[in-house]
């Protein structure tokens, strides 16, 4: 019996790896193809294959997270275009991939509309696989890429409430829609830990989710292509981002807090272990009464992260104050420099001087 045309759709989440695997997937595409599966080649932008799934939120009247979406294409017309694609693999499977078809599950009407699109392809066996992280693991790094894009957010506590959508902290919302539309014997759940950041575990662990093998020539990406923006950061960029400056001044003062953040401890290292040569060298000696065990037990070291990040914050925060002193000095000065060629003004009329 002729199995019918095969399509996988890698609906994210976010922040599990996913940029990583489309990076994979687009970079191996010759390897994985003379396995059967097929990245597909439409429509596919920066590696993902996101305005399918962004004309459907756009098609529902979604205006937020859009990334700059032009709907130059009906969501109708992009999937017949997949489905085409998935048609013409002649036994081997298609495979789709954006973290923005998790957020469909938010907008029911976006549903609908890929439930239309599916109907007009009732030959086609559609499987979907996803990674989950623990909820707070994953909002609290949902959170940072919010922040690292620019977008203006309220505090953490707030912003998951009042800015965040469903999907990113109910996982049933996020799936249901899926199950529903496949059905669950077509729908691949994967934990998503540390473990999958180490070598080629993550890229592994999907070809072989899907019934495939890693193929032994791949390239894996160099460094992490969506990188975390450092927790420590946080809250500074998220208050520049809704303070309203100008984005070339807001990075110049991220890029002062980064350096005043970074701390070499190797120095400490050197010190701590003359240290402890010194007690050693004096027990040695024979002194009577002398215990060693109290003060190796305390050797120099760096004070702990928190209240280290706290001081050199405290003094990135009084060299933005010097900063602003110093621009402000300047701005003065030059001003009293044109106000030096502007004419002298009128004198004001007299008192009883009449018009």
């Amino acid at each position: 019996m002729t199995q019918p045309p095969d399509l996988i759709v890698h609906i994210g989440h976010y922040k599990t790896g996913t940029t990583a695997l489309q990076v994979f997937c687009t970079a191996n595409r010759d390897l994985l193809a003379r396995q059967g599966l097929l990245y597909a080649e439409r429509p596919l932008k920066h590696a993902k294959h996101s305005a399918l799934a962004l004309s459907l939120l756009h098609q529902a009247g979604v205006t937020t997270l859009m990334h700059g979406y032009q709907a130059n294409r009906p969501a109708a017309e992009l999937w017949a275009d997949v489905f085409a694609q998935a048609r013409a693999q002649a036994g081997g499977t298609l495979l789709i991939s954006s973290e923005e078809f998790i957020r469909l599950g938010a907008h029911p009407a976006a549903v609908e509309g890929l439930r239309a699109a599916f109907a007009t392809a009732p030959d086609l066996r559609v499987r979907v696989i996803a990674y989950l992280r623990p909820p707070q693991a994953h909002l609290t790094s949902w959170f940072n890429q919010l922040v690292k894009m620019g977008v203006r957010v309220d505090a953490f506590e707030a912003a998951i409430p009042d800015q965040i959508e469903a999907v990113h902290w109910d996982y049933a919302r996020a799936l249901r829609p899926w199950v529903d539309l496949v059905g669950a014997n077509n729908v691949i759940l994967r934990p998503f830990d540390d473990a999958l950041r180490q070598g080629d575990a993550l890229f592994e662990d999907f070809l072989e989710a899907l019934g495939f093998s890693l193929p032994i020539l791949a390239q894996a990406p160099q460094g992490d292509p969506n990188p975390r923006l450092d927790d420590r950061l946080v809250e500074i960029r998220r208050a520049l981002t809704n303070s309203g400056l100008a984005r070339p001044v807001a990075e110049a003062i991220l890029t002062r807090a980064r350096a005043a953040l970074t701390v070499e401890g190797a120095a400490l290292d050197a010190i701590a272990a003359q240290s402890r040569a010194g007690i050693e060298a004096l027990t040695a000696l024979g002194l009577e009464g002398f215990d060693p065990a109290p003060l190796l037990a305390d050797l120099p070291r760096p004070r702990p992260p928190a209240q280290r990040d706290a001081a050199h914050l405290v003094g990135f925060l009084t060299g933005e104050l010097a900063h602003l002193r110093i621009a402000q000095r300047q701005l003065a000065l030059r001003l009293a420099r044109l106000e030096q060629h502007l004419p002298d003004p009128a004198p004001d009329p007299a008192p009883d001087a009449k018009p």
